[in-house]
């Protein structure tokens, strides 16, 4: 199974910093509202310190375990994407099933020349995890063409 390239580190936590915006917002709401109706100090310490965890998993560590155990295949006859943080799922969809893919490129994942493949069938979609653009042209083309090649019964 392939892995992901070097670039997905820093652009997984260019978006986790991204998302760390909420938490600062609800963190600070949360403080003001401690200040303001004169609550204990120490919410306003538990506020402090909780953010500080969820930037350390979310930022720090996700990203580093994400990228050990997050792999990606297409096999003649299936796609296999492996990956998660706490969780490690691995999905497997066969080739005759999917009637879509797509190659989706963000503002973030452009900086990092990196894109995401979907592929799409009647039930579900699978997402590879982030892959250099070149190289999901070229998968996305590998999987039209296995596609059309494929007999379906459906």
């Amino acid at each position: 199974m392939k892995r992901l390239s070097e670039k997905a580190k820093p652009y997984m936590r260019v978006n986790a910093l991204i998302d760390m915006i909420f938490w600062l917002v609800s963190g600070s709401v949360v403080a003001g509202l401690a200040l303001w109706f004169e609550w204990p100090k120490y919410i306003i310490w538990i506020t402090a310190g909780v953010f500080i965890v969820i930037f350390i998993i979310n930022v720090i560590i996700r990203p580093l375990i994400f990228y050990r155990v997050t792999r990606y295949e297409l096999a003649d006859e299936q796609i296999i994407v492996k990956k998660g943080f706490i969780l490690i799922k691995t999905t497997l969809i066969p080739i005759k099933r999917i009637q879509g893919v797509e190659l989706v490129t963000g503002p973030v994942s452009r900086r990092y020349n990196l894109s995401i493949l979907r592929a799409k069938t009647a039930s579900m979609g699978i997402d590879l995890p982030p892959i250099a653009v070149e190289e999901g042209k070229q998968l996305k083309r590998q999987i039209i063409d296995l596609v059309k090649e494929e007999i379906s019964d459906v």
